[in-house]
């Protein structure tokens, strides 16, 4: 008995000081406000659409991709959901952190006061793009870049920034050692990484894993509605660089009893633009969404716009819609649900 009341202080301890971790870890990177955000200038349309636009190396040696800026995070005692609004490139932990794209300094902080593991440094490129990593070693962080930083003078791209921080949290049998990368553009806006740097070698489509009528927010059993205010959710998954760590697809499209396809969303950049929370709870169903250290589900609202309206169809009768959801790297997978208004 004493043995199973230690083991049971035990589990509880760690679940208490996984549940605080992932409290600050919410506050870090959902409410980090920099006032040097204004810096930035860079255009993301017009660079997308020069043909000539440049594509950075990694700043590490990539493990896998822990989380993409559409991942669902939500981590329920720390306030609202909200999108992750950059990539969590997993590497070694004590492995070299370089710049991609040089520029000048424009921060070194710690900006969750008091934790080592929230240390940033921010570079303004020559573009006008502000490119944030988190979770660098403080201690690792060369002089020359705090000089740098202090004289305002440039660094070039290739230049080490520090070292990956050992993370303390191990998640779905993985510690989850990272960079938390950030790409600002003008107007504060949030724009995915994966536009700046080079194309990883990933092959794997996106799962649909399955379908879910929606009415109320709530799902319903079976495949019949009889509202008109229903919608239909997907959960959808993809996996890039590894076979653990769920992310979203970057573009999910669906076509409706055989009309025009349309976009739901594509993730070069966030519904909200510089608002991390803003269309997150309908763009996923938070009664079947999660994501945290224990759960990762993204379940998305095939009915999202960003003035919304009424999709699918009320009238009587069988309907079906075509789901396809793709990759960044264009990989792609497409499945067929059919349901009843009644």
């Amino acid at each position: 008995m004493k043995k199973f009341f230690t083991s049971l202080l035990l589990f509880s301890h760690c679940f208490l000081q996984a549940e605080s971790l992932e409290h600050r870890h919410a506050i870090a990177e959902r409410d980090f406000n920099p006032s040097y955000a204004k810096l930035a200038t860079g255009d993301f349309k017009q660079r997308r659409s020069s043909q000539n636009h440049s594509r950075y190396p990694w700043p590490v040696q990539v493990k896998s991709i822990g989380h993409t800026m559409a991942s669902y995070q939500n981590y329920s005692f720390a306030g609202a959901a909200y999108f992750h609004h950059g990539l969590d490139i997993r590497a070694d932990a004590g492995s070299a952190v370089y710049a991609s794209a040089g520029g000048k300094v424009i921060n070194i902080e710690n900006y969750m006061p008091g934790d080592p593991a929230y240390w940033e440094v921010a570079i303004l490129d020559d573009e006008g793009f502000i490119w944030q990593y988190h979770h660098v070693d403080r201690e690792s962080i060369p002089e020359t870049l705090f000089q740098a930083y202090k004289n305002q003078t440039p660094i070039v791209a290739g230049a080490k920034l520090g070292e990956v921080f050992y993370w303390p949290v191990v998640t779905f049998g993985e510690r989850f050692h990272h960079i938390h990368l950030n790409v600002l553009g003008k107007d504060k806006s949030y724009w995915n990484p994966f536009e700046f740097l080079e194309v990883l070698p990933d092959s794997s489509s996106p799962e649909i894993a399955q379908f879910h009528l929606v009415v109320n927010g709530k799902p319903v059993s079976g495949n019949t509605v009889t509202q008109s205010g229903y919608s239909v959710a997907a959960e959808i998954r993809d996996f890039i660089l590894s076979d653990v760590f769920i992310v979203p697809a970057n573009e999910v499209r669906v076509a409706i009893d055989g009309a025009i396809p349309f976009t739901v969303w594509k993730f070069d950049g966030l519904p909200g633009g510089t608002d991390t929370e803003k269309f997150v709870n309908q763009f996923y169903v938070p009664s079947l969404a999660c994501g945290d250290y224990r759960c990762r589900r993204p379940v998305i609202d095939l009915g999202f716009k960003l003035n919304s309206t009424q999709v699918f169809p009320v009238t009587l009768g069988s309907h079906f819609l075509d789901l396809t959801v793709i990759d960044y790297n264009g990989n792609s997978t497409s499945r067929r649900f059919t349901w009843t208004v009644k």
